[in-house]
């Protein structure tokens, strides 16, 4: 049916703030006894129920519950949207939301229930006549989910779309100790964020918002909310999330930096769909839930094949360790072949300072490098190393020769990306001029042809003229994308997602050209790069309260590595509290690096020198590398439940000054072969203390045939068949301190 409504028109609410009498049993308001000028929408789809009701001018109140469990998920406190639009030639800024400033509102209903379409015309300020605002929701009752669409029409020639912020959700708190899991690094699951102040928020994609999504679910797992952006080109927005402790509330919302924003006449398109969906389970459920998404539909997910992602080469497939220095190479290729010596197994080197410039300074002016390099590079290579050279795939330093600006204004000024002033965006780090000023670096738009060819060129330099295996492209997976107004560019202004699709033809064509042994990676892990790189340098997962959220989707599509191992293997003698705390950090990082399915290490090869902590990485290193084929060909499974008294370990991991992590002891990781009918459950004990614990897994729940499996134990020095098992597989566990045990279990013929 339809509803048109002009002037006072509103929509409304069936139910009195989703009054609830129990669980099953809604208290229904009397559509009588509502104001004359209200109109009421209740939707029912499953378990889920829609409502909402507008007030003059505006819908408010939008509001999302679980039959199920009775709770109101979403409570409706903010408006559904927010546009800002400014004045092309004043630069005056004003916003418009989904609940007031509106002459006219039409509400159409699907006859089953299955949909609604709401649009808002003629905003009540007359200057900005010729806004509409159109937001569909399509409700799926099989998996109790909405799905949202949003377009803007301006026909306004004066006043032009700067953001839309949309969808805004305000989530009650669903229990005392309930769970939020956002998209942080590896991501990043905490209790009690509705109870005290709480933030995240980041622009997305970067590495530290790696993924448009975010889930609340209480303690016992029932009646959890999944929301996130089903965007396939990965365009700019940025996340946020934020709690309201006096009124237990968690407030969601993505802004979108709308394509040529600041243009009059200009509307904008919701890339994609907002999804809010119900679901039992934790922060494992929610991962899959997105993962089924962007296996379907993201444009970056690669194709795999029955040995994984065949266009990466094999040998970064089943690589189980990295190390990392530079400098000439006399410095350092003597003391990588040790590292591997003593490894046994072919091993990464990400080679820094290879060449003649200074770190961060120069760029992107890397030739010619220091004498020896394609001779080092040649023999570490047969010594089972491969070599991988830094470069930076984002940068170009305005004095670009010493203290000379050399060819940076002259060549590259034209394809850095400049803010809505026409002024470049430029960065300073750590690095120094020779007169002591800091080094200051243009951020390249990679939309331009000038920057997609200068990489390339490098890229393809290192692997014809000096030999090596791999390339690291740094910051692409790690920096956010800058909004560039410079229209020679030829992308829209500002926002869209012509940034990601910028490196996408970079990437590409350098995958075209490189031989078909080599590979690239980058650093970080923002998703939607996946497709046209090989690895992604992992090392910023160093903070507390971490979870697999990132491997659960994107197990076996890419391979991650590396973590920050502080001055580990340094050859700098700390003291005696320091060394304990240091060889405890270690400790938790690899063996969570091992149950997340990463290479292992990124470390200085001085560790070697460290007998203990070399023994104890060397142990997982030889686990890794015989159960490789899950992590390139495989994909997470939900890690073991355990039963039984696990202890603490807290340590600072020394992750940009002091971080002081606690984790429990014991850690676990389960990871599939589906096709194969296998899987293996691993265990990690980084304490000084035996455990005794518990293992139990459903096999029968990842696909594995509910009969015997074959059970075999797996050590860093031997494999034990331990005959045969149910599916419901349990395991009494002995682990003496600072050891590692992996189950191989496969289905029975």
């Amino acid at each position: 049916m339809r509803h048109t409504l002009s002037g006072f028109a509103m929509i409304g609410l069936c139910l009195l703030y989703f009054g609830i009498a129990s669980s099953d049993t809604w208290c229904l308001a009397n559509e009588s006894s509502l104001p004359p000028t209200e109109h009421q929408i209740t939707l029912h789809a499953g378990r889920l129920t829609l409502q909402c009701r507008a007030v003059e001018n505006g819908v408010k109140d939008l509001t999302l519950a679980d039959l199920t469990t009775g709770r109101v998920l979403v409570s409706g406190v903010a408006p559904l949207f927010t546009i800002k639009l400014r004045n092309a030639t004043s630069g005056e800024e004003k916003t418009l939301s989904a609940d007031t400033g509106w002459q006219h509102i039409a509400v159409e209903q699907a006859a089953d229930q299955s949909g609604l379409t709401l649009t808002w015309r003629d905003p009540v300020d007359e200057a900005l006549a010729g806004l509409t605002v159109c937001v569909r929701t399509a409700l799926d009752a099989t998996q109790a989910a909405c799905r949202w669409d949003l377009r803007v029409e301006n026909a306004n020639t004066v006043w032009a779309l700067w953001t839309v912020r949309f969808p805004q959700v305000t989530i009650p708190e669903p229990t005392e100790d309930a769970w939020v899991v956002y998209p942080k690094a590896s991501g990043v699951a905490e209790q009690g964020v509705w109870q005290r102040n709480f933030r995240f928020s980041g622009r997305y994609p970067s590495g530290w918002t790696v993924m448009p999504l975010v889930a609340v679910y209480p303690g016992n797992q029932q009646g959890g909310l999944y929301l996130a952006i089903h965007d396939p080109w990965g365009s700019t927005k940025e996340i946020d999330l934020a709690s309201r402790p006096n009124e237990k509330l968690l407030v969601f919302s993505v802004e979108h930096p709308v394509p040529d924003m600041g243009q009059p006449g200009k509307g904008f398109t919701l890339e994609g769909q907002a999804v809010w969906q119900i679901f039992d389970g934790d922060w494992f459920d929610a991962a899959c839930i997105y993962r089924d998404w962007v296996r379907k539909e993201a444009k970056w997910y690669p194709s795999l094949g029955h040995d994984g992602r065949e266009d990466t080469v094999r040998w970064m497939r089943e690589l189980p360790l990295w190390a990392l220095g530079g400098g000439a190479p006399a410095e350092c290729v003597d003391r990588v072949k040790a590292f591997a010596a003593f490894f046994e197994v072919p091993v990464g080197f990400h080679w820094y300072n290879w060449h003649q410039i200074p770190f961060d300074n120069d760029y992107p002016h890397y030739f010619p490098f220091k004498d020896g390099f394609p001779e080092g590079v040649k023999d570490l290579q047969e010594h089972n190393v491969f070599v991988m050279p830094y470069i930076n795939g984002r940068l170009w330093d305005t004095r670009d020769k010493g203290l000379e600006d050399f060819q940076f204004s002259a060549v590259a000024k034209a394809g850095v990306s400049k803010n809505e002033r026409g002024e470049p965006y430029m960065e300073t780090y750590n690095s120094k001029e020779s007169d002591n000023s800091p080094v200051r670096l243009g951020v390249m738009c990679p939309a331009t042809e000038l920057w997609q060819n200068k990489v390339h060129e490098i890229v393809t330099r290192l692997f014809q003229e000096c030999g090596v295996k791999a390339v690291y492209i740094d910051q692409i997976a790690a920096a956010a994308p800058t909004l560039c107004f410079d229209a020679s560019h030829g992308h829209p202004l500002g926002g869209g997602h012509w940034w990601t699709e910028g490196y996408w033809k970079m990437l590409e064509r350098i995958r075209a050209d490189m031989p078909s042994d080599r590979m690239i990676t980058t650093e970080c892990n923002a998703e939607p790069y996946i497709r046209w790189l090989d690895g992604y340098l992992t090392w910023h997962w160093q903070y507390p309260n971490m979870v697999p959220l990132f491997p659960a989707v994107y197990g076996g599509s890419i391979q991650m590595f590396g973590r920050y191992y502080g001055n580990t293997g340094s050859g700098l003698l700390p003291s005696a509290e320091e060394g304990k705390n240091r060889d405890t950090a270690l400790r938790m990082r690899a063996a969570q690096q091992l149950v997340f399915g990463e290479q292992l290490g990124w470390i200085n090869f001085g560790v070697i020198q460290e007998p203990e902590n070399a023994s104890f990485l060397k142990a997982l290193v030889q686990v890794r590398a015989k159960l490789v084929r899950y992590f390139y060909a495989g994909e997470m499974a939900r890690p073991p439940r355990v039963i039984g008294s696990v202890p603490k370990i807290e340590a600072d991991w020394q992750w940009h000054g002091k971080m002081v992590i606690t984790d429990d002891a014991l850690y676990r990781g389960c990871w599939l072969l589906p096709q194969e009918k296998r899987l293996v459950v691993m265990a990690v004990n980084a304490a000084d203390e035996e455990i005794r614990v518990r293992l139990e897994i459903d096999a029968a729940r990842w696909g594995l045939p509910e009969k015997e499996l074959h059970v075999r134990l797996i050590t860093p020095t031997e494999d034990v068949e331990q005959g045969p098992s149910p599916p419901q597989w349990h395991c009494d566990v002995v682990l003496p301190a600072r050891s590692v045990r992996a189950w191989d279990l496969q289905a029975g013929e």
